[in-house]
């Protein structure tokens, strides 16, 4: 399980308010407007050999953005049957329906992290409450999950990292003025 990540110079400009950034067991999310680095973090993560990582024992981390469930992105190599699977599955699926399928594809364990980078992007209702579910099952098993995201319904039960000041506050404030809005009159 990841524990902290300490962002080397080359990621450390892009991302603002931390140099290191501390994880917790579960859900994590990483919240911010665009811009301020969430995806950033993930591919540190993912890929930086520089950036320094703590984890408390060997973490397979496994990287999910809407580019690497592109069907027709061929510059990537598949480097196993799970991912020739998952490649396979997108040539006929919707976005959401592959990450349902890459939870009940995927072996995971409670060495596993899961980075998303915007699970929610073109999802409905519907496909994001079955996806926050899945992430809960995965969770469950000791699965660890780090998301970029500007979804408040996985807010709940999430440790939360703000790249902006009070974006969260700011978010709340603003949906708060919203549902005190009334709705309009119908028509006479």
């Amino acid at each position: 399980m990841l524990k902290s990540l300490h962002l080397c110079d080359t990621h450390r400009w892009r991302v603002r308010r931390y140099r290191t950034l501390r994880f917790q067991p579960g859900l994590n999310l990483l919240i911010g407007p665009n811009g301020t680095g969430k995806s950033t973090i993930l591919r540190a993560i993912a890929e930086c050999p520089d950036c320094q990582r703590q984890e408390d024992e060997k973490t397979e981390f496994v990287f999910f953005d809407s580019e690497s469930m592109n069907p027709k992105r061929d510059d990537r190599p598949i480097c196993n049957t799970t991912e020739m699977k998952l490649h396979l599955r997108a040539l006929f699926s919707s976005h959401g329906e592959i990450l349902q399928a890459a939870f009940s594809t995927l072996r995971m364990t409670p060495n596993t992290c899961l980075l998303f980078d915007e699970p929610e992007a073109g999802q409905d209702f519907e496909h994001v409450l079955a996806l926050r579910a899945a992430m809960d099952r995965a969770i469950a098993q000791g699965v660890q999950v780090i998301a970029a995201t500007h979804e408040v319904l996985f807010w709940e039960r999430a440790h939360i990292l703000e790249l902006r000041r009070n974006y969260r506050q700011r978010i709340t404030q603003a949906l708060c003025r919203m549902r005190c809005l009334k709705p309009p009159e119908p028509p006479p």
